[in-house]
């Protein structure tokens, strides 16, 4: 056994390029295979887990008195009352839309235990914790010590002490319970944890008069449809990248044993048996790739924590970002058996050599190998150092193809990922809409809380009061708020929005009825099919509403209010839950909580924003830019996830071209020492090299094209299919005929970046030290 190990360790060292290559390859594949699995692992049921961690609400209810009732049928733990009211926060430049602001002086145990990921919970008034959706990202970001203006009488300025998050996102923001503006509260909020997380809530707040709820139901159907996304193009690179693994080692250890047929036979002539010289080979690739997997499965474990903190931001986990160490010894066992299984083939040949077959075999390629295509291919009317670059790959066609398949791979992976992130930008600006809608006003008052009414009471019905403004308030004249924003400069288009939640005949979860006023034809909902709705009786719905209720174009519905309407049009929208659009025409009571504000050509969303919050009056709307509030946080997780693993995956395919080039051209370099002594020139030397791999990098980025493209469009179906969605044409169309041609020749500039440090390792070569070579 000493004898096998130290004839593997030699092999290594002596074999150093491709020890290196070996290396550089398990490295990025362990660190890949950790990114991977830390996030599938991190998807894997967040919203049950912090849940369970944090004893979720299985419901949220909002009473219009502090006179709750007592002991309600099928609960089995509840907190508060405590005084809630839906209102802006302010700070520097950032306004936040309404939300509710509870009064509550302890993180809570029994029902709904706060998680604070950033600074201290409250310790009296004058401080305010905020959720991590208020707290918001990047330069929006709210920070420990800043000051938020509530959008109440009196506009008090509060200090953030903190950032926590509820597992059912109870609030948009905490305060002390006796701050003065909650001495008139909206409601009184009451968190439920149930016998039947799945029961009616009408058991609950029977008798009593509700503001609003929200059910863990809703929450839970929200979370999990976001990462249900993530799995088809999780699975699409990481098959991608295991292949290229297996077909780069093999690669790898076919070359060294060609390139060891002497040492081969030598071996086996002093006496090593067959099982031996497997051991060997084997033992070569597994001495460079068992330190490289544990360091790539090191740098892949701390390089995912920056990924692991934005997907618990999109996911609204506060817990800090980690990859358990049995995902780190899953990806350092499975890529070890792998690169053993991928040497485990030319590492058998060689211990089927016979002595004298592998010595008098020797290094160079059988003469009669694609000799005519290589004739062919000199004689054309090109400069002779590509004729004879060009012959190259057919000299080794099993290891020319062996490439052909890493470059295939390497260019499927940029065209496959090109495709998504421009997919999935589109997706985000169809779903937020800021093109068409860039600027949005919101009306002081309703919130999450306010906007929930009681789904088997229907919405509440306050004339001109807005939803969830504390009782006796004046009301907002929502008229006069749109006659300011029309008179605006840069207006072009202005349309009242409101949503309710309300039940569907025949459906048991609410819908989200997002009604508006005035011609909402331009609002920027991506039409599917049919057409938008022109009355009070019709209806256009998105692809998840119609999915989740079984209800196609045509189809007649009835609504909790009595009325019917009939739906003419599917549109894409990214809404977590089923939501028709209307016309509030065809609704009693309902008034505006937001305007959508489109804008003239050249206007500056940003002065204009600015221009229309002096012009509004005080405390009763706030004007936003919409793209300041629409991140979307799970497509900036995907693309960077996207990049990140393109990234690594065309670097493996760039080594797999490198070791082929690196090996092609030690085995010719007697040849390159007979042509540089016939007066070929560095220049010329390099330019051979280069092109021998131009059919290679040519061949496999046409191929790649294709299955890129069947790629997309696999992945991308699926992904929408797992969140109930159905995409436009616009979405999956992202492929123009020159992008095509530039992604195909993406083959052809990978391969040539593999083949630059042969190429210049040949040019410096001298004739003499290459024409001694064996």
């Amino acid at each position: 056994m000493s004898a096998v190990l130290r004839a593997a360790g030699s092999g290594a060292r002596r074999r150093r390029v491709q020890s290196l290559v070996i290396g550089a390859v398990v490295l990025l594949s362990a660190a890949t295979g950790v990114l991977a699995l830390g996030l599938i692992i991190a998807s894997s049921a967040p919203f049950d887990k912090a849940f369970a961690r944090q004893n979720g609400a299985h419901a949220a209810v909002t009473y219009a008195s502090a006179q709750v009732p007592a002991n309600p049928s099928g609960v089995t733990a509840e907190a508060g009352p405590f005084a809630t009211v839906d209102a802006e926060l302010k700070g520097g430049h950032t306004i936040r839309p309404p939300g509710p602001i509870v009064g509550r002086d302890t993180v809570g145990d029994g029902v709904d235990r706060l998680e604070v990921s950033d600074g201290v919970w409250l310790t009296g008034p004058g401080q305010i914790v905020l959720s991590p959706k208020t707290a918001g990202h990047g330069q929006f970001r709210t920070k420990i010590g800043d000051t938020m203006t509530v959008g109440v009488d009196g506009s008090p300025t509060l200090t953030v002490v903190g950032i926590a998050s509820s597992a059912t996102s109870t609030a948009t923001a905490w305060v002390w319970p006796t701050e003065s503006f909650l001495d008139k509260p909206a409601g009184w909020q009451m968190l439920y944890r149930l016998a039947d997380p799945s029961a009616d809530l009408a058991t609950v707040t029977a008798g009593q008069t509700v503001v609003g709820s929200t059910s863990w139901l809703a929450v839970k159907a929200q979370a999990e449809g976001v990462i249900k996304v993530f799995v088809p193009f999780i699975l699409a690179f990481a098959v991608l990248g295991l292949v290229l693994s297996v077909m780069i080692v093999v690669n790898v250890v076919s070359g060294a044993v060609v390139a060891g047929f002497r040492t081969i036979g030598v071996q086996k002539s002093l006496g090593f048996t067959p099982g031996q010289i497997t051991a060997i080979y084997a033992g070569q690739v597994l001495i460079v790739g068992i330190p490289a997997g544990v360091l790539g499965v090191v740098i892949g474990h701390f390089a995912a924590m920056p990924l692991l903190s934005q997907t618990n931001d999109a996911y609204q986990v506060s817990r800090a970002p980690s990859v358990p160490l049995w995902a780190d010894a899953a990806v350092l066992l499975g890529v070890t058996l792998l690169v053993a299984a991928a040497a485990a083939g030319p590492a058998l040949r060689a211990g089927r050599f016979s002595a004298v077959q592998a010595i008098t075999v020797g290094r160079a390629p059988r003469g009669e190998r694609g000799v005519r295509i290589r004739r062919m291919l000199a004689a054309l009317p090109l400069p002779r150092a590509i004729g004879f670059g060009l012959g190259t790959p057919f000299a080794r066609p099993a290891r020319s193809l062996v490439t052909v398949v890493a470059v295939l791979l390497g260019v499927t992976t940029v065209v496959f990922a090109t495709g998504l992130a421009a997919s999935l930008s589109r997706i985000s600006a169809a779903g937020d809409r800021i093109e068409a809608v860039p600027v949005r006003v919101s009306i002081r008052g309703p919130g999450p809380m306010g906007q929930q009414g009681d789904p088997q009471q229907g919405p509440p019905r306050s004339g001109a009061q807005p939803a969830g403004a504390p009782p006796g308030s004046e009301p907002v004249d929502t008229d006069a708020i749109r006659k300011i924003i029309e008179a605006q400069p840069g207006t072009a288009h202005v349309v009242g929005e409101t949503e309710e939640s309300l039940t569907m005949a025949g459906y048991t979860e609410p819908l989200t009825v997002r009604a508006y006023q005035g011609d909402a034809s331009w609002v920027g909902y991506p039409l599917i099919h049919g057409r938008w709705y022109s009355g009070v009786n019709e209806a256009v719905a998105g692809s998840r509403m119609l999915k989740l209720t079984g209800t196609r174009v045509g189809d007649t519905i009835t609504l909790g209010t009595g009325r019917t309407v009939t739906i003419v049009g599917e549109v894409f929208s990214n809404g977590s839950d089923g939501t028709i659009m209307m016309d509030m025409a065809g609704f009693d009571g309902f008034t505006p909580r937001t305007f959508e504000v489109g804008l003239t050509e050249g206007t500056s969303e940003h002065a204009y924003t600015s221009a229309l919050r002096d012009a509004l009056p005080d405390g009763q709307a706030a004007a936003e830019v919409s793209a300041d509030t629409q991140e979307n946080e799970v497509v900036a997780v995907m693309i960077a996830l996207i990049a990140t693993l393109t990234v690594l995956l065309t670097t493996v395919a760039g080594l797999g071209v490198f070791n082929t080039v690196m090996l092609n051209t030690r085995e010719r370099v007697h040849e390159i020492g007979v042509l540089k002594s016939v007066g070929m020139t560095p220049g010329q030397v390099r330019l051979l090299v280069l092109s021998s791999v131009a059919l290679i990098g040519a061949l496999g980025g046409a191929l790649a094209v294709p299955l890129g493209y069947a790629l997309h469009g696999w992945a991308l179906p699926v992904m929408a299919e797992s969140a109930n969605l159905v995409l436009p044409a616009s979405i999956l169309d992202v492929y123009q005929p020159w992008t095509m041609v530039l992604l195909g020749a993406a083959g052809v500039l990978l391969a040539a970046l593999g083949a630059l440090v042969p190429g210049g390792w040949a040019a410096r070569t001298r004739a003499s030290s290459a024409l001694r070579a064996e």
